[in-house]
């Protein structure tokens, strides 16, 4: 018994450490720094050295990809600690936050090119 009551005290205490995501926290210019996976950190390559991704406090967003800029509109889920991004095409895309400070924001981009991979951004910190 003393170890079952071990077990649910520490998962509660791992359970109390999650992350609580604020949306006024991620309106900033979030610059692309590199990709990890479970083994290393990678660079993006040259034609990615400029991206960025503006999140705007009206709802809308700015980003540069691969050097073609886009722009539209963003939702953020905190339930499910995800954003969402609809161009004004309606093309949508959706990245989950797995770490999120002032300076930098940690995601895994929900398609299947990209879903191994976390994508690490470093803010600017604008505010805007």
């Amino acid at each position: 018994m003393k170890k079952l009551s071990l077990l649910v005290v520490m998962l509660c205490t791992v359970g109390s450490y999650a992350q609580k995501i604020n949306q006024e926290d991620l309106y900033a210019i979030w610059h692309l720094d590199k990709y990890s996976d479970d083994e290393s950190y990678y660079f993006p390559p040259k034609k990615e050295a400029e991206d960025y991704l503006s999140l705007n406090r009206d709802g809308t967003y700015v980003s540069v990809s691969e050097g073609k800029q886009g722009d539209g509109t963003w939702i953020f889920n905190a339930n499910g600690k995800y954003i969402e991004l609809e161009s004004k095409a309606g093309k949508k895309e959706k990245f989950h936050i797995h770490f999120l400070s002032g300076k930098s924001m940690v995601v895994t981009y929900d398609t299947d090119e990209y879903r191994i991979w976390e994508v690490h951004y470093v803010s600017s910190n604008t505010g805007n």
